[in-house]
């Protein structure tokens, strides 16, 4: 049975540089070609709560935890912010078969797009102050 979990307290996006290394190998194991979106979904989990939950503030922590379970991912992303309405971001999986136009790019909650389409779920809780990522693995050991 496999369970490693990294944890961090973030106060700003370029922070991740640091847990990034520990947890990247995992991603690159499970999640071989796939490693980079993977890796970009976290990160915009993470941007969008510093960016929109502590409106670029450096003055409370992110929390980040990030597990890998016998057969899938687990992140967890959970600001101080009041939260955020996520209902209009929640779509059903027709948004994997999506194609972006340049448009639809520009527009604000394309990081919640992304995090769709490369993610198996995303979840946010009530208030929306804390994501929830997961996804199954593409290779297991």
């Amino acid at each position: 049975m496999m369970r490693t979990s990294f944890e961090a307290n973030i106060r700003h996006p370029r922070d991740m540089k640091k847990i990034r290394k520990e947890y990247h190998p995992y991603l690159a194991k499970y999640y071989g070609n796939d490693q980079l979106l993977v890796d970009a979904s976290i990160s915009e989990a993470v941007w969008n709560a510093w960016e929109h939950g502590h409106d670029q503030r450096n003055d409370y922590p992110i929390q980040l935890n990030i597990s890998f379970l016998n057969s899938r991912l687990l992140v967890r992303v959970k600001d101080q912010g009041s939260g955020f309405e996520w209902k209009p971001y929640q779509v059903t999986s027709d948004i994997k078969q999506w194609f972006p136009t340049v448009e639809d790019l520009e527009r604000r909650g394309r990081g919640i797009t992304l995090m769709l389409r490369v993610m198996d779920v995303i979840r946010y809780n009530d208030i929306g102050n804390e994501c929830l990522l997961m996804k199954k693995y593409l290779f297991q050991e």
